[in-house]
């Protein structure tokens, strides 16, 4: 009786071992991984594809590079009539960033994204200061008038998202798991990323890239129920310089040049997003600064190759 008992036994707990599922695919002009660990893999198999559903859906509503989201419209028209609730959602966390950073984060840089690509591009140089000064009449995120009924922009202003959705994206694709009974997963979009639960036990591992050379890593982080986004000039740039890239200074219609690199690790992705640029935008001071008053974890690189870590960067990492 005793050996069949324990025959049943092992028989259950084999039943219940846990397994790895990971699928990726390309979305939101980046390569997007979920990884899920699970006892029931039709489950498992089941909430990846309704989480990659979710991030395709945010991808259609907000991405600037598709025809017909809602974005693209805002940007066409400079207005939007009933906007979704995801769009309103971003807007209103990019004017509260705005606002907090003192402006260093700022949606209405599109403009000057667009003159750097048809500079580049079309005529094969840098833009001239003439030019971005043009331009920089249009950035003001003061001047996006944001409602439940519509969104309104001033006359030849354009925003993107860029800075924004990809964590939003990464937190609603956390909280479809979540909904599925999910209880350990990473999402990784990009290189940002957000953690649910543990993986086999320990903390998901994960390593802080060089941002001048990708066979080094500057450290070794460890996830549990956090998220952590970085901003780099080495991720969209329009010169082998890296002078102009896509993280432009508002103020100045510059790309910043201070720092190559910020992490930030907070709880959402969205936010990690968000305060990321806002650093990366403000410099090793001021960043710094803002990350210490937010009370979040960040690393700094500066152009100098100076690695600076937050009071806080290396605790609860084990």
């Amino acid at each position: 009786m005793k050996k069949l008992v324990l025959f049943l036994l092992i028989l259950l707990v084999s039943g219940c071992q846990s397994i790895e599922v990971k699928e990726t695919r390309d979305l939101m002009g980046t390569i997007v991984t979920i990884t899920v660990i699970d006892t029931d893999k039709e489950k498992t198999k089941n909430s990846i594809d309704l989480a990659f559903n979710e991030i395709k859906r945010i991808d259609s509503l907000l991405s600037s590079y598709k025809d017909n989201s809602e974005l693209s419209f805002l940007n066409k028209d400079g207005f939007l009539t009933s906007p979704s609730r995801d769009l309103l959602f971003n807007l209103k966390k990019a004017n509260y960033y705005s606002e907090l950073s003192n402006g260093a984060f700022d949606i209405s840089v599109q403009p000057i994204l667009d003159l750097y690509k048809e500079s580049f591009s079309i005529n094969k140089r840098p833009p001239t200061e003439e030019e971005i000064n043009e331009k920089l009449k249009l950035i003001n995120y003061e001047n996006i008038i944001i409602n439940k009924e519509k969104i309104e922009l001033k006359k030849d202003m354009k925003i993107t998202l860029g800075g924004i959705t990809k964590g939003y994206a990464i937190d609603r694709a956390v909280e479809v798991l979540k909904n599925n009974q999910i209880e350990h997963a990473l999402v990784n979009a990009g290189g940002d990323m957000r953690a649910i639960g543990k993986k086999n036990n320990e903390n998901w591992k994960i390593a802080l890239e060089n941002p001048r050379d990708p066979n080094e890593y500057i450290t070794i982080i460890k996830l549990n129920n956090k998220a952590i986004a970085t901003s780099g000039d080495y991720e969209r740039f329009f010169d082998p310089d890296k002078s102009f890239h896509h993280i432009v200074n508002p103020k100045t219609g510059y790309s910043a040049t201070e720092l190559i690199s910020v992490t930030i690790i907070t709880d959402k992705a969205i936010d990690a997003d968000a305060i990321a640029t806002s650093v990366f935008v403000l410099g090793k001071e001021k960043g710094l600064e803002l990350i210490e008053n937010l009370g979040v974890k960040g690393l700094l690189i500066t152009s100098e190759r100076e690695v600076i870590e937050s009071s806080s960067f290396h605790k609860s990492f084990k």
